[in-house]
């Protein structure tokens, strides 16, 4: 009976290797692993149980037993590059109406875009998707993964923040573009006033305290008591009736207002110049939200380091490394590389990639520029994996490989700025994701340039 026994465990543990795998439950024994955490192992191990790290070491590491073991002794594995704000993969960057606090990229996001697809190939892991720059309030993004059926599979985190713009529209000029924006919240806060007036006209206190009285006697809560409980509205001075206000009281167009102007929400401020960035912080800093503050910039805004500096919040640097200028005299072309700028600001920033260009496409490229520039390797290599996190407020499960992260992670033959290094599987949450060897459209393409 026992060796009948026996005979039926070891039968059935191919099978439970498979389930672990299928669980996100895998080890690599690689050549390099480079944690992006201030540590490095060569060689080293890293365990994912149940899609989450557990455990991170040299090559000496113990592998529990039910863990998938995968041994790539000339690998390079490291968690993967990360974009921090892109309009990519939208079916469309903005919307026509420009106060929109109520739209959501998630209705948005296009999970069979061949963008997720590039991005996967490249070894992208995480990319935080917000509505475009081309708004005054554009709604809210998300952080994803570039795999998925769904939006729901792709999503690492649904509170990346809402974009709002301080550089101005298409077409319109700063002067209309703060306008617009004032007279959003402005407009807010006279529906507000009015709320709260109708709700002590009404007598909703004693309306609300019957209905506290009823829910003490009910055996469980059903989820929405808590909508429809006042002090929703914390932002601003207060009003006669503020108290009372519920989200369920406020206009669904404007809860999202709300929300940021509460300091709930990331501010993700688009000013791309240096200008913009003065009357961002000051427009910031007047309704309290200052530390709620990721500047979106372009080269250009490099001349107001000082203000961003003294801000003491972090910069998502788009739309290229360099501000081009010429000299007002000479006439000279002046080129200033301005992550060098922001780094010796001590800035944490991150980098962007440029999809009109090939080479910038890729942000491996765009840090090994960094590294060329005179950047520090581990500063460069932060602009693309810790600090995107840090901006998405995800740095205890992205960016990084330590214990309690997301199992997301590249591997890659050779070093990850190196430009002729290739992403050989890209991993999320333990499960493999990407196969270069099983990667169809790239075979194709490999093939016809060999003919």
């Amino acid at each position: 009976m026992r060796i009948q026994l026996l005979s039926s465990l070891l039968f059935l543990l191919p099978a439970s290797v498979l389930l672990a795998q299928e669980e996100g439950s895998v080890a690599f024994k690689v050549g390099t692993v480079l944690t992006m955490d201030g540590q490095e192992f060569s060689p080293g191990t890293v365990i994912v149980e149940h899609g989450r790290i557990t455990a991170v070491g040299g090559g000496d590491l113990e592998i529990p037993f039910d863990v998938l073991l995968k041994e790539y002794p000339d690998a390079t594995l490291f968690p993967g590059f990360s974009e921090a704000h892109t309009s990519s993969g939208l079916d469309r960057a903005n919307e026509n109406v420009p106060i929109a606090p109520f739209l959501n990229v998630k209705d948005s996001i296009d999970p069979v875009s061949f963008y997720f697809e590039d991005e996967l190939r490249n070894g992208t892991t995480a990319i935080g998707v917000i509505p475009g720059n081309n708004c005054v309030i554009g709604g809210l993004g998300r952080v994803v993964a570039p795999a998925g059926m769904t939006v729901e599979a792709m999503t690492l985190d649904d509170a990346m923040g809402m974009k709002v713009a301080i550089g101005p529209k298409s077409g319109w000029s700063r002067s209309a573009q703060l306008a617009e924006m004032r007279e959003a919240i402005g407009t807010l806060h006279k529906d507000l006033v009015r709320k709260g007036q109708d709700l002590l006209h009404k007598g909703k206190v004693i309306v609300d305290k019957e209905k506290a009285d009823e829910a003490d006697d009910e055996p469980e809560d059903d989820g929405d008591m808590w909508d429809l409980t006042g002090g929703f509205v914390r932002y601003g001075e207060d009003f006669p009736g503020k108290e009372l206000i519920s989200e369920e009281d406020v206009d669904v167009t404007q809860r999202g207002l709300v929300r940021l102007l509460n300091g709930e929400e990331r501010l993700w401020l688009w000013c791309p110049t240096s200008t913009d960035v003065f009357h961002g912080r000051h427009w910031a800093e007047e309704l309290g939200l200052l530390d709620q503050v990721v500047f979106v910039v372009t080269p250009s805004a490099w001349k107001a380091a000082d203000i961003l500096k003294s801000s003491g919040r972090p910069v998502a640097l788009t739309g290229g490394l360099w501000h081009v200028e010429n000299d007002p005299i000479t006439w000279e072309e002046v080129r200033t590389f301005v992550p060098t700028i922001l780094h010796e600001a001590g800035i944490p920033f991150s980098i962007a990639s440029d999809k009109s260009r090939m080479g910038p496409d890729k942000l491996g490229y765009q840090a090994a520029v960094c590294v060329r520039e005179g950047i520090p390797r581990a500063t460069a290599l932060a602009a693309v994996t810790t600090v995107p996190a840090l901006l998405w407020g995800m740095e205890d499960r992205s960016g990084a490989l330590k214990v309690g992260a997301d199992g997301n992670f590249v591997l890659m033959d050779g070093d990850p700025l190196d430009i002729g290094a290739k992403v050989l599987q890209v991993w999320l949450r333990g499960v493999k994701a990407y196969d270069r060897e099983s990667d169809e459209r790239l075979q194709r393409m490999l093939e016809g340039r060999s003919r």
